[in-house]
């Protein structure tokens, strides 16, 4: 009688893929309790998490080499990363129950850029997904070209960088502070009539997270500044924490239906998601989605990478409604039109 040994197990395997189960269960724990209450976590919202994929593929390799039996808890570590450490959305079709009556009605939202990118590519998207509401922000003149021409006959408002187009009625808009008076940083404001219903819509820009982890970028090239960096990066987030918070405050003075959308800069998991909600706000491609909706990192590596297919990674362009509001269907749009895709939603106001 004979045997064939295939190979030696590594007796240090499968203590490292357990570690990298617990390390991976570290990143859900932050991102579910806000990521970016420690400076690392804010830095991990940022990256393509699909990254965390790549060590589980090499220790698949060793696993199918030396210790198969661990490959199904590797599988497992795979979907956890796909699923819900990359932010995968799947909705559920409608139960049967009592059906809601009222208004349908199609939003979109999108940090244009002043229109330095594909305007016709946008101006596509509208004509083909015939929005009733759009928002949009840093619109620079945006209005003076061809896309201005597409919204004539609609009831517009807009001031600095913020636009609100709607076939429906608009109120008088104001924009409110969101921000230290010193720094002048503020939303746009207005008031949609639905029928009877009077609907709050707030477009919302909130600061860029671009110096804080550009300050990191640099501390890798000088290790001294490392410190200074990560304070940068502290601070960047907390403008942004602060600015939530004022808008929060303004939310939770309204009554009835509310709709936000814009560029929030912060993905679902951070503090910034966690105060809109608190302020019984909730995201509509959560709800209404199917997929990972990111919106944005599509053009980031363009210039030194002009091989890399482009690939959106970050959802940090969102539309939230109020608790009265629900999404039916929530997707993104062109890659083509500028650094951010549109966001679309689909919702029913409720008949009052």
């Amino acid at each position: 009688m004979t045997s064939r040994t295939l190979g030696k197990r590594p007796v240090w395997l499968p203590g490292l893929i357990i570690a990298y189960g617990v390390f991976l269960a570290l990143i859900t724990v932050l991102n579910r309790s806000g990521a970016d209450r420690l400076w690392i976590g804010a830095f991990n919202l940022y990256l393509p998490q699909v990254v965390w994929l790549a060590p589980v593929l090499i220790l698949m390799g060793l696993a199918l080499k030396y210790a198969w039996r661990w490959t199904l808890v590797l599988g497992l570590y795979a979907a956890w990363v796909c699923g819900p450490i990359m932010g995968f959305c799947w909705s559920l079709p409608e139960q049967s129950g009592p059906v809601v009556t009222g208004t349908t009605l199609r939003l979109m939202t999108c940090n244009i850029k002043s229109g330095r990118r594909d305007v016709e590519a946008l101006i596509s998207d509208l004509a083909r997904y015939k929005p009733d509401i759009v928002f949009l922000q840093d619109a620079g003149d945006v209005m003076k070209g061809p896309l201005g021409d597409g919204f004539r006959g609609w009831n517009v408002c807009s001031d600095s960088q913020y636009i609100i187009a709607s076939k429906w009625p608009l109120a008088r808009a104001e924009a409110l502070l969101i921000s230290q008076p010193k720094d002048r940083e503020y939303l746009l404001r207005t008031v949609v009539q639905i029928g009877h219903t009077p609907i709050p819509l707030y477009n919302v820009h909130l600061l860029t997270p671009r110096d804080g982890l550009n300050a990191l970028r640099t501390a890798r090239k000088r290790p001294s500044q490392f410190a200074e960096a990560v304070q940068d990066l502290q601070d960047n987030v907390e403008h942004r924490i602060l600015q939530a918070g004022k808008v929060s405050d303004f939310v939770r003075q309204e009554h009835g239906a509310i709709i936000l959308a814009g560029d929030l800069n912060s993905p679902d998991e951070s503090l910034v998601g966690q105060a809109l909600r608190e302020a019984d706000l909730h995201d509509a491609f959560a709800e209404g989605g199917r997929g990972y909706g990111f919106t944005y990192g599509h053009f980031l590596l363009r210039g030194r990478m002009p091989w890399l297919p482009r690939i959106s990674w970050m959802r940090i362009d969102h539309i939230m409604l109020s608790s009265r509001l629900r999404a039916k269907h929530c997707w993104t749009g062109t890659g083509e039109a500028s650094d951010h895709r549109p966001v679309f939603a689909d919702l029913i106001v409720p008949a009052s």
